[in-house]
């Protein structure tokens, strides 16, 4: 019996799990993005019932119907209407749509420290918690009971939607093709804006039930729900049966059953395991998700999208690749002036401005890594924490415990980051878009909860050492403005000649790179090992800069908001490296929280930048200055006379400008 009793725990918690699971798959099925909100709302939702019951003294009932009615529907309307709605309207890439959720994910985080403060607080149960006796001395509280009852009647009421009524075959009929839809006179922004309410309503009513089991925290709670992630992935993005059964019985009875697995002793052979192998029995069952999560992204060979994202890499990364252009006489005296007011910035800084200069070297570094593979390949990579954490850790482990200079440490860490790479890129090697992004993020979720924050490898006993020679803050500065420059001259290099027009190839189309004869696999991997060689030799001097490990420095949040910042900043160049270092360090100096709040506002409204982020705005604004006036109007006024002339004319559409029309008038910023 104490088993059954485990199962009927492992069920009702499964059953919030799987609440979540069809929110994600709901959303994915009707429009056709994958929202990494879903956490960070749920965590909103649960906080305005608390707000709503404890501060402004409603009656539960009446809070409970505010935050599920209300606010979780509402952000839901809010979001498709305002964000989404705008980028399918011009058929915005995979990439486009994955950074405005980040940035949706960032705001509410943002929002709740700012507004909450980010204190623990107990949220209301909206059912009062009452054990219930079964047969055979087993026991379900009631709360578990409505969960799970909850479930079967939201389950049903889904299936009956997209089963009998008119709207569930519209929303099928929009996520078959959106545009015969719409010729059949469907309205799909109506379909779009019920899938994002039902969505979000599904992600509120989630974290209103976590939160009343595990205290109401906004990181904690989002990453609860994060966990979801694996169900979602298990049933395909597609189906909600799936993810119900999914959520109840993989990481609802799994995990309950893998709690109580306390392996001692071998049973037949009554032999005593190592303790090496009893900690990583327990160190697994608080992951089982993220391993599922992994599992199912290496197994399930046939998720993957269609080839989307050429149709809007222009928008999001710079096609500058594999050209050796010869700098002009101003830019290059602009990059010696720049150069030299970077080598006399500390002297100029005291103590606290110094540490902060060195922090933004370091994450020029780690940025710079994510452009090799995302500015360069098109490449969505969601896991340069993880790669930096283990150049970070091996590096401290190379100096502190195996004597190694640590210069030559720093290229341990490098080596390590590679390694970790090279994992991750052979399963990814069939994936693109969407579903690559989610497998580089597992390997992140992997190495911090298994490496990281695991008491097995003591990451935080490890102390990072600075070179012997190098002393006092200015002179480390300086040590790392020299890694800065060597990792850009090489991550210049891998972008320059045959090989950066290869990577720029297979970012456009893989199937045109194949069709010429590039090895998709070699230049993949490469691109991999490269990137993460860099991100490796970054986390070991972001960790030299703070002089001792802490794995919650290279925890998969902050790694998300690494990729938003790096695209907001302009992921195509090297400029947007730096651009974004400065973004993240500077402004969260001169206030708290006020570097998520930019990023989040760039990346919900990055197709609306011009130049699509902010070098790009730049580089707008210096061509304009440039352009005569005269020249400008008059390309204007030569490109309006066919518009006018075809629209009185013979009254059809007007004429689209030509290719390199259209992209002047991009770069000039209309």
């Amino acid at each position: 019996m104490f088993w059954v009793q485990v199962i009927i725990s492992g069920v009702a918690l499964g059953a919030i799990y799987a609440l979540a699971g069809m929110g994600l798959v709901l959303t994915y099925k009707a429009t056709g993005i994958f929202n990494f909100a879903h956490g960070a709302i749920a965590m909103i939702v649960a906080y305005s019932l608390w707000e709503a019951r404890e501060r402004w003294h409603f009656p539960l009932w009446l809070a409970g119907i505010f935050a599920l009615v209300i606010v979780g529907p509402g952000i839901g309307l809010i979001l498709e209407r305002v964000v989404f709605r705008p980028l399918q309207r011009r058929r915005a890439s995979t990439s486009e749509k994955l950074v405005a959720t980040l940035g949706v994910f960032l705001a509410c985080l943002g929002a709740a420290y700012e507004i909450w403060t980010g204190e623990v607080r107990q949220e209301p149960r909206l059912v009062t918690n009452k054990a219930l006796h079964l047969p055979g001395k087993l026991v379900i509280g009631t709360d578990q009971l409505a969960t799970v009852i909850l479930v079967i009647i939201v389950s049903a009421a889904l299936w009956a939607l997209f089963r009998f009524t008119a709207i569930g075959t519209e929303i099928k009929a929009v996520v078959d093709r959106r545009e015969l839809a719409e010729l059949s006179a469907i309205n799909a922004d109506r379909v779009a804006g019920l899938s994002w309410a039902l969505g979000c309503g599904l992600a509120g009513l989630t974290g209103v039930l976590l939160a009343a089991q595990e205290g109401l925290d906004p990181l904690h709670l989002t990453l609860l729900v994060i966990e979801t992630f694996s169900i979602a992935i298990v049933a395909g993005l597609t189906s909600l049966p799936i993810a119900v059964g999914a959520g109840i019985l993989v990481l609802g009875v799994g995990n309950a059953l893998l709690l109580q697995f306390r392996p001692q002793v071998l049973p037949l052979l009554h032999t005593h395991l190592p303790s090496g192998f009893v900690n990583g029995i327990d160190q697994l069952k608080p992951n089982l998700s993220v391993i599922v999560l992994f599992v199912a992204l290496v197994v399930l060979r046939n998720l993957d999208e269609p080839s989307d994202e050429s149709a809007g890499r222009s928008r999001l990364i710079a096609r500058a690749s594999g050209q050796r252009g010869a700098w002009g006489r101003a830019p290059a005296i602009a990059f010696a002036v720049l150069v030299a007011a970077t080598i006399l910035l500390p002297l100029g800084l005291g103590p606290i401005g110094l540490a902060r200069a060195q922090t933004t070297l370091a994450y020029v570094v780690i940025f710079a890594s994510i452009v090799c593979i995302t500015g360069y390949c098109g490449y969505i990579t969601l896991g340069q924490a993880g790669f930096a954490g283990i150049g970070a850790f091996m590096s401290a482990r190379a100096a502190a415990w195996w004597h190694v200079p640590v210069p030559l440490a720093v290229i341990v860490g490098g080596l390590a980051g590679m390694i970790l790479g090279l994992i991750a890129g052979y399963p990814a090697l069939r994936r693109r878009g969407l579903f690559l992004g989610l497998t580089t993020l597992s390997i992140g979720l992997l190495a911090y909860n298994f490496i990281f924050s695991n008491d097995f490898f003591k990451p935080s006993s490890v102390p990072e050492n600075r070179p012997s020679l190098i002393t006092g803050g200015k002179a480390f500065y300086w040590y790392e403005l020299a890694w800065v420059l060597v990792v850009l001259l090489l991550a210049r290099n891998v972008r320059k000649g045959r090989l950066g027009r290869v990577l720029s190839a297979m970012g456009d189309s893989e199937v045109a790179a194949q069709a010429v004869g590039i090895s998709l696999r070699r230049f993949k991997l490469f691109v991999f090992a490269v990137s993460a060689f860099i991100a490796g030799i970054g986390g070991a001097l972001l960790a030299q800069q703070a002089q001792v490990f802490s794995g919650e420095t290279f925890h998969p949040i902050p790694g998300l908001e690494w990729f938003a910042v790096v695209i907001v900043a302009g992921v195509g160049t090297l400029d947007g490296a730096v651009v974004a270092a400065l973004v993240l360090v500077a402004l969260n100096a001169a206030y708290p929280n006020a570097s998520q709040l930019v990023i989040a506002l760039g990346a919900l409204f990055i197709g609306y930048l011009p130049g699509g982020s902010i070098t790009g705005m730049a580089r707008v604004a210096l061509n304009r200055a440039r352009e005569p006036r005269g020249l400008r109007r008059e390309f204007a006024r030569a490109l309006a006379a066919p518009r006018a002339a075809a629209q009185t004319d013979n009254g059809g559409p007007p004429l689209a400008p030509s290719a390199f029309a259209q992209r002047v008038l991009e770069e000039s910023g209309r």
